[in-house]
């Protein structure tokens, strides 16, 4: 994973994003901001060999640290504190969490050199979200 560690990914292109939203509660108006950010994303390695994950965009920006294979709390953008886990294997980062409806979604974000590809999917979602991003 070291190669693409303080790399900029830059959001292209969405499919079923609002879907998933929806699915995890997100109120409409915040679903159309969501939408309409064209975020960049990055994994950085901390000090201590634990990881920060950093989402920006115009609007807002957040961040979590996580140490691969502990579980962790986690706040969404909107509030909503979720349980979650992540693993890390090659170019790889499976990040799954668990939301205080027990709603369970899992992220599996597959890094390359010039993209990066996240395909989500949730327990009763009946849709699978993938998003496209552009290294930068």
């Amino acid at each position: 994973m070291d190669q693409f560690l303080g790399k900029n990914y830059v959001l292209i292109d969405s499919e079923n994003f609002e879907d998933y939203l929806a699915f995890v509660g997100v109120s409409f108006i915040a679903r159309k901001i969501a939408l309409a950010l064209k975020q960049t994303v990055r994994l950085t390695r901390n000090e201590d060999g634990g990881y920060k994950f950093h989402f920006i965009s115009p609007l807002a920006s957040s961040d979590f640290v996580f140490t691969p294979g502990e579980e962790f709390l986690e706040s969404r953008p909107d509030g909503v504190t979720m349980k979650s886990f992540i693993t890390i294997q090659d170019n790889v980062m499976t990040h799954t969490h668990t939301d205080n409806t027990g709603k369970t979604s899992k992220h599996v974000l597959v890094f390359y050199t010039d993209k990066m590809i996240t395909t989500t999917t949730g327990e009763g979602l009946d849709k699978i979200v993938k998003r496209y991003y552009e290294a930068r």
